[in-house]
Parts: C-alpha cells; sequence; structure tokens
C-alpha cells in the first residue's frame, strides 16, 4: 500500500475536443484533502460560442470530488498528517482492469510519492470551504445547474483561498471558472476583471506550478470578453485583447515562439501555427484588431483565419473571413486616394471583396442557418464595396452590387419568413431562444436580421456589423448620394 497526500488543483479548460488529464501542482503534506481530478472544466471546443444550457449539460466534464476529514487547526497544537489511502495497488487489484481512463488516472496519480509538494498556505482549507468549492462546480458543470448561485459559492471560495494565501496557481484558477460563468451569464465585463486576476496571478511566481492549459485558456477568455463588447469597448481595451488572442496562438502553437518570420510576413511561424489550430479564435482576433482600428493586422488575421478554414474544409467560414478580409482593408482606406500607398489600398481591397463576393458561388452544405450567414456576410460585403466605389469616384460602378446586394437579402429574407410559415403549420417548436455574447463567427448577422434597409441603421451597423466610423462614413455617403 502507497500513500499519497493531495490538496487542491484549480482545474482548466482544455485547448482541445479531445479530452486530456491535468496535472497536478500545489499541493502539501499535512493539510486538509481535497482530491479533485478534472477531464476538463468544460469540454466546450474553443470555436464554439456560448450555447445552450441542454447542450452545456450534454458537454460539462467528468470530474471527482472528494474531501477527508482532517483535524482543524488551532493556535498551539501541531497538525497530524492526514492522507489519501490508496488501498489497491497499481499492479494486483483484481479490479483495476474494469477502471475508465479517468479512474486509473486519479489512482495513478494518488500512488505516486512524486505528487507530494509543500505550501505556502497559513492553513489548508477547511472541510466548510472545500464543500462550498464542491458545491459551487457541481452548480456550475452538473446536471442541475445554477450558474448564478455558482457565482456565489466561487466569489466565497475565491475570499477562502485569498485570507488563507493559498497557491496563486490555484486562486487563479478560481477566477478563471468564475469568469467563465460570468460569460456564460453575458456579464463580459465582470468575467474580463476575473480573466484580468488570473493573467495576473498566472504571470506571477505561483504561475509555473499552475496546469499549462490555465495561461492560454485565461488569454484566450479575457480576449473573447472584449471582443463580445464589440465597438462598446475602447481601443486599449481592443488592443490589450489583440495582444490576448497573440498570446494564446503563441501558447498553442506547435512551434516554439522565437519570432522568426518570413520576409514580408506580419506575423511568426509560431502564431500562424496557433491560428491553423484555431482559426474560429483567429476570426475573433480579425474582430479585435478592426475595433483597436489596426485593420492591416485585421485584414491579415482574417486571411490567415480563411487559409485556415479552407485546410480543414470548411468553406462557409472561409468566405465569410475573406470577405471580412476585404471589410477590414475598406474601412482602413483614407478619405483621399491621391497617396500611392493609400491607392494600392482601394486596389487590393477592392479584389479582395470582388473575389469573396464571388467565391461563394460554390458554397454548399447541410447547415442552412450557416450558408444564410454567408449569404448575408455577401450582402454586408457588397455594401461595403459600393461605399469604397463610390468614395473612389467609381459612382456608376457602385450602384451594381449595392442592386445585387439588396436582391440578395430581400430573398434570404423571404426564405427564412418562408421557413418560418411552414414550421408553424407543421407545428414544430422554434429553435430555442439563447442570449448570446456574439463573440463567435457562428454569431454574425443571420437571415432574420438580414435586409438592405438596415445599412441606414447606425445602430445596426455599428453594433452588428462592427464596422468603425471610417467605413459608416463611406456606405452614408453613398447611400445619401453625397
Amino acid at each position: 500500500t502507497q500513500q499519497a497526500t493531495m490538496r487542491f488543483f484549480a482545474g482548466s479548460s482544455h485547448l482541445s475536443s479531445s479530452p486530456s488529464y491535468p496535472s497536478t501542482t500545489g499541493y502539501s503534506s499535512g493539510s486538509s484533502l481535497l482530491a479533485w481530478t478534472a477531464i476538463s472544466l468544460s469540454q466546450r471546443r474553443l470555436r464554439s460560442a456560448t450555447r445552450s444550457s441542454s447542450a452545456v449539460r450534454n458537454s460539462r466534464p467528468s470530474f471527482v470530488l472528494n474531501a477527508v476529514a482532517h483535524p482543524d487547526y488551532d493556535n498551539s497544537a501541531s497538525v497530524a498528517t492526514t492522507s489519501i489511502q490508496s488501498t489497491t495497488s497499481s499492479s494486483s487489484s483484481p479490479l483495476l482492469s474494469d477502471w475508465n481512463p479517468l479512474e486509473k488516472h486519479i489512482h495513478n496519480w494518488l500512488t505516486s510519492s512524486s505528487n507530494i509538494l509543500l505550501s505556502d498556505a497559513t492553513r489548508p482549507p477547511s472541510n466548510e470551504e472545500i464543500k462550498t468549492l464542491q458545491k459551487a462546480f457541481a452548480l456550475f458543470y452538473g446536471s442541475d445547474r445554477n450558474v448564478e448561485e455558482a457565482v456565489n459559492l466561487l466569489t466565497k471560495s475565491i475570499e477562502s483561498w485569498e485570507a488563507t494565501n493559498q497557491g496563486g496557481d490555484e486562486t487563479a484558477g478560481l477566477y478563471r471558472v468564475r469568469g467563465d460563468a460570468y460569460m456564460e451569464l453575458t456579464q463580459p465585463k465582470l468575467a474580463a476583471g476575473d480573466y484580468s486576476k488570473s493573467i495576473e496571478l498566472l504571470d506571477g511566481p505561483d504561475g509555473n506550478k499552475a496546469d499549462p492549459e490555465e495561461k492560454p485558456a485565461s488569454r484566450l477568455g479575457h480576449g473573447r470578453a472584449i471582443r463580445s463588447l464589440g465597438m462598446a469597448a475602447t481601443k486599449n481595451e481592443a488592443k490589450s485583447a489583440s495582444k490576448d488572442y497573440e498570446v494564446y496562438f503563441s501558447l498553442v502553437s506547435r512551434l516554439d515562439d522565437d519570432n522568426d518570420k518570413e520576409a514580408g510576413a506580419m506575423f511568426s511561424e509560431a502564431i500562424i501555427d496557433g491560428i491553423q489550430r484555431n482559426p474560429y479564435a483567429a476570426w475573433e482576433w480579425g474582430m479585435v484588431n478592426r475595433v483597436a482600428g489596426d485593420y492591416d493586422a485585421a485584414a491579415e488575421v482574417h486571411r490567415l483565419a480563411a487559409k485556415a478554414f479552407e485546410e480543414i474544409g470548411d468553406k462557409p467560414r472561409a468566405v465569410i473571413s475573406a470577405m471580412d478580409q476585404g471589410i477590414d482593408l475598406a474601412a482602413g482606406l483614407g478619405e483621399s486616394n491621391d497617396s500611392k500607398d493609400n491607392g494600392a489600398k482601394l486596389t487590393m481591397a477592392k479584389k479582395i471583396l470582388e473575389d469573396a463576393i464571388t467565391s461563394d458561388i460554390n458554397v454548399e452544405g447541410r447547415d442552412v442557418e450557416l450558408l444564410q450567414r454567408v449569404v448575408a456576410k455577401e450582402g454586408e460585403a457588397r455594401i461595403a464595396l459600393s461605399g469604397v466605389l463610390w468614395n473612389s469616384k467609381e459612382k456608376a460602378g457602385a450602384e451594381a452590387p449595392y442592386g445585387e446586394a439588396c436582391g440578395r437579402l430581400d430573398d434570404l429574407n423571404q426564405d427564412y419568413q418562408a421557413r418560418e410559415q411552414e414550421r408553424i403549420k407543421k407545428g414544430r417548436m422554434p429553435p430555442p431562444k439563447v442570449k448570446r455574447l456574439g463573440f463567435s463567427i457562428d454569431d454574425i448577422v443571420g437571415a432574420d436580421e438580414a435586409s438592405c434597409s438596415r445599412f441606414k441603421n447606425e445602430k445596426f451597423i455599428q453594433e452588428k456589423l462592427v464596422w468603425p466610423e471610417s467605413l459608416q462614413t463611406k456606405v452614408s455617403k453613398f447611400l445619401t448620394l453625397k
């Protein structure tokens, strides 16, 4: 029989759809014992936006929580070591072959003496504090979900962990999980604050003890929280979020980020490799750069996202990303076309928009809503092209893409209305309306919102389309014939 003592591990949001097991850090001898091993805190694919409650329940993590009673600290007496006894050896147990991978992983961890580490905590968490944390995770990830109450309990746990000087790596994990909960409650500003605190702790002296997936998870979480604000984010917030995405891609890359770049490349090979691993997050990064006013970076990231989507056979999202590349370039054009540099950018913006618009002809798939979003994005790109052509004195050419856009958007909306009528006629329930933060490529305008008249609505083009003022002005001049 071997013995080991476990304390607490603040789990992490895994960075791929395949399950993996977290490493374990921050354990001590002679402390309260919370054995918690998680396959993942979310098992949500990083490309996904906030999903319906049933979808989240179906993807909840598997985890094991075992609290072992221990003597409480007092002011005079020393505390006896309490340990978790492993009564089954890894080689002789007749039941071991029946265990699932998670159970085997827990067993192997518990029987490994290398996991006994020392802690600087003033005392271990009490049984009551452990139960509070257990309940918080059960409410957030279990079948009977109550995210609001989970946030309240996580807040109590954070206060306890900070008051007793538990490891910064553990406290960072709690802040990150509460940030995830705030995102699910569509409170991105509160989430951003928690992710920032998590990043601060992970960059501190205890950061090297954290699960390696905590840093990218916190960076991506903060970036997405700011991305959720759209054009309401300040430029400084958007620049900070852009840095989060860049660090995230560097951390998840399969290459060492030594900043090696090919001639003329904007990003290192490591960043590009990270983008190839998660083009969904790359598209988000492009949108954050647009809000920050860095239109060249936004266009390049959207180009790389389009290429990455294409490589995995996702033509619809590749086309959406390519159209956003053209919209970024259109937004970055100056009011004057006299300079050589701006003239080259004008030519490039027109070409990329025209190429992207025609590239959606052969887009096919079974996801009707995704195909509808492609058509809606095409209409947006056509109207942006009209604004660019009008402002470059090509007024005759500006009318054609606008007319085509209006026709396509009207057809799209009519098709949507017809499908709705058919659904009602057959007595089918409508899909559940889930409030979304709107940071994902799958949250862009669809058939229910697409119409040509909406482009005269300043709130729509700013909040829904995330168009900066420069592009709004170009299209407004076209629509008012100025």
